[in-house]
């Protein structure tokens, strides 16, 4: 089972109570091959409910859980994909994605773990560009990389920290493609944990739009655009504007709010 549950999360930096707290009373679910987006302003602790997801830090109080465990640490079920890559420079595409593989499966051997490697590089369309190195792609082709990589390891939970922040728009455009494209053709339905800054990217992208404030949950929009997404479409229908200015407000409301303060 690859269904989170957020029950009653807190969590605050500094453990000893000095801290203020980053997130505070989380409760949320999200079913198994669901595909959710969280967005919210700077600062509202979407990053942060990434790294207690994976594992990386653990709940002040409250916990985690995927299926009936609770999560205390990373695990082979769970991948992220960052903003910046995360590549290693001195591997190639193809060995950094092979990496990954064998990381998630001990027992792969080396001729399974490559052509697997080549496949995915395939999917992610950079076949051709295997046996390169980091500084030899661009920013979009790396983080193409990294989501063949993430793919490969053949997680049932994808974790994405605002991974096409730092592309440029036709780029960034192409990898949302890509990804439901991804999401759609492989057999194996993902969860998906989605983290952005972009309203038109949320609203593409996901089933559910998690709109998050200063430490908590301000609302949970429920999108339904149907399983197969045409940009033009979608961009185009009366639902997405209602739904695009639903969530602009739920912007200016905090921006008027921090005027106050």
């Amino acid at each position: 089972m690859s269904g989170i549950k957020l029950d009653n999360l807190s969590f605050r930096y500094n453990q000893n109570g000095s801290a203020d707290y980053v997130l505070e009373n989380i409760n949320a679910e999200i079913k198994e091959g669901e595909f959710v987006c969280f967005i919210g302003p700077s600062g509202c602790g979407k990053s942060t409910l990434i790294t207690l997801i994976e594992g990386l830090n653990l709940p002040t109080e409250g916990k985690v859980l995927i299926g009936d465990n609770a999560v205390t640490g990373p695990g082979s079920d769970r991948c992220v994909v960052f903003q910046h890559y995360s590549l290693f420079k001195w591997m190639t595409a193809r060995k950094n994605v092979i990496f990954g593989i064998k990381q998630a499966n001990k027992k792969i051997s080396a001729k399974e773990a490559d052509a697997l490697a080549l496949d995915y590089l395939t999917k992610v369309g950079l076949a051709e560009n295997a046996d390169k190195y980091p500084h030899q792609l661009s920013g979009g082709m790396q983080q193409r990389v990294a989501i063949a990589r993430a793919l490969a390891m053949n997680p049932d939970i994808l974790l994405m920290d605002e991974p096409f922040g730092a592309i440029d728009t036709k780029n960034r455009m192409q990898l949302q493609d890509l990804l439901l494209q991804l999401c759609e053709s492989e057999e194996k339905k993902r969860t998906v944990v989605f983290i952005t800054h972009d309203v038109e990217e949320a609203l593409y992208l996901a089933d559910r739009v998690i709109y998050m404030e200063p430490k908590r949950i301000k609302e949970d929009i429920t999108i339904d655009f149907g399983p197969k997404r045409v940009r033009s479409e979608v961009f185009a229908s009366d639902k997405y504007h209602h739904l695009r200015n639903r969530l602009v407000t739920l912007f200016y409301e905090n921006i008027d709010a921090e005027v106050v303060l």
